[in-house]
């Protein structure tokens, strides 16, 4: 029918072969700080350091040393620590450090041997306040207050969303604000590079050497917006998520990065969206409609919606792709079972379902869509919305419903009670019992009741003949 019908577009449009284009973001597509980094097994630490245990599983702020602990201290401090272990389950960690728990003897064994390398030392280093300690720089006081003002905000923003939920969401909201422009802010200064550079050089290893302080710039921003990846995971934090972000993409050492940061994320729903539409359609192929139905309302749409919550951080064309394989889909089951039920009368729950997948299309339509879509769920909104409607002609023509759209058993709108007396007075009168109430009553029926009952009346009358010939 020309009004409300299937989208096509060069052939079926949601089908199996329409999937959900899986291109997209900036970057290299990967999981942002994951092990297959390409910045090669030098700069490892940046990898391992990932997520929301960044500040947590930092060297320094394990073994409690100072930014500039070297040799002899290193050493006097590991001893300290392994004595008390033995005796102690855990220890506390630095004074300041986001521990919850504190530090098992596995978890500080770990730290020290990480500050045998001075390639994932320095990446420590440069995670972990400074302080008064002397670096043997050159740098301005500001660079280092500017420093440790970006450790200590972005520290206390993670512990807020990791450990300590009794934070307002508007307070820490606010923290997060603040450790983005801070480390922005940190990251365009370039007297921050300069101590990078002197810090190689101070450091004094061969293995280090082999670096540059460009490439310790380059992989920080990564690292620094790589507990978003974990933090997504949660629902709650997901309703956030754009508001949070936004403060992070303003700053320009962090602007490129969020496509590739959730394309993990988008990958997975993309894949359950895909997935959810070719089955879908393989059960309307089958007239399976209720299957089909369950898993585009409580599969697709779901998948669809949380996509959305990535939206600030999608491409246009990507999004407009998934809402038009998504809309389509739904438009093209209602339509389906809107032919279905030319012949067979829909129930209250049949008509709720053709309503929702056509309120659903039009809500997740894209512009090529839209027209088309809403034009569509109009008709069905004629011939479905409400109860006692009936002959409703469909949008651009087509056949008209057939007889009174009601409930589930396709009732006359009439009440128990009155039938029953109405029944009662018709049976009187094809029996052979003509009382005057009984034809009164007969005889008022008309002014009162649809071409229905009368359909009715005629049907009980043949059907009472028939046995009287027998």
């Amino acid at each position: 029918m020309a009004g409300t019908g299937e989208k096509r577009a060069g052939g079926r449009i949601g089908g199996p072969a329409a999937a959900v284009s899986s291109g997209g973001g900036a970057g290299s597509g990967g999981r942002i700080g994951g092990r297959g980094d390409s910045r090669g097994p030098g700069l490892s630490r940046f990898a391992d350091l990932a997520g929301v245990r960044l500040y947590r599983r930092n060297a320094f702020a394990v073994t409690g040393l100072p930014a500039n602990a070297q040799g002899r201290a290193v050493r006097q401090q590991r001893q300290r620590l392994e004595a008390r272990l033995a005796v102690e389950e855990s220890w506390p960690g630095d004074a300041v450090s986001p521990s919850a728990g504190g530090y098992r003897r596995d978890e500080v064994r770990s730290a020290f041997e990480e500050l045998q390398d001075p390639r994932r030392r320095l990446v420590d280093e440069l995670l972990w306040r400074w302080g008064e300690v002397d670096l043997g720089c050159d740098c301005p006081r500001s660079l280092h207050v500017d420093h440790d003002t970006a450790v200590r905000n972005h520290l206390v923003a993670l512990a807020a969303e990791t450990e300590h939920g009794h934070v307002p969401a508007g307070n820490r909201h606010a923290l997060w604000g603040s450790a983005a422009k801070a480390w922005g802010r940190l990251l365009g200064q370039p007297a921050f590079r300069t101590h990078i550079a002197h810090r190689i050089r101070a450091l004094d290893d061969p293995r280090l050497a082999a670096h540059t302080a460009d490439e310790f710039l380059a992989a920080l921003p990564r690292l620094l917006v790589s507990p978003f990846t974990e933090l997504a995971a949660d629902p709650a934090f997901r309703a956030r998520l754009a508001k949070v972000c936004a403060g992070w993409v303003e700053q320009q050492a962090f602007s490129g990065l969020f496509f590739e940061l959730f394309e993990e994320m988008v990958e997975e729903r993309t894949e359950r969206i895909e997935k959810g539409v070719r089955s879908a359609v393989g059960l309307q192929n089958t007239q399976k409609y209720a299957d089909a139905a369950r898993i585009l309302l409580r599969e697709v749409v779901p998948a669809f919606e949380e996509l959305g919550d990535f939206r600030t951080f999608l491409s246009d064309w990507r999004h407009e792709e998934a809402a038009h394989v998504v809309a389509v889909s739904l438009n093209n089951l209602a339509v389906a079972l809107q032919r279905h039920h030319q012949v067979r009368r829909p129930s209250e729950s049949q008509r709720r379902t053709i309503l929702e997948l056509a309120d659903k299309a039009q809500e997740f339509a894209p512009a090529r869509d839209a027209e088309a879509l809403a034009t569509n769920r109009a008709a069905f909104r004629r011939q479905f919305a409400g109860r006692g409607q009936s002959h409703q002609q469909l949008a651009g023509g087509g056949t008209r419903s057939r007889g009174q759209l009601g409930g589930d058993r396709g009732g006359m709108g009439c009440t128990p009670v009155v039938l029953v007396i109405i029944g009662w007075a018709v049976l009187g009168s094809v029996a052979g019992f003509p009382t005057a109430n009984g034809v009164a009553l007969f005889l008022a029926v008309p002014a009162a009741f649809s071409g229905a009952f009368w359909r009715w009346c005629l049907r009980l009358l043949t059907r009472t003949t028939r046995r009287r010939h027998r």
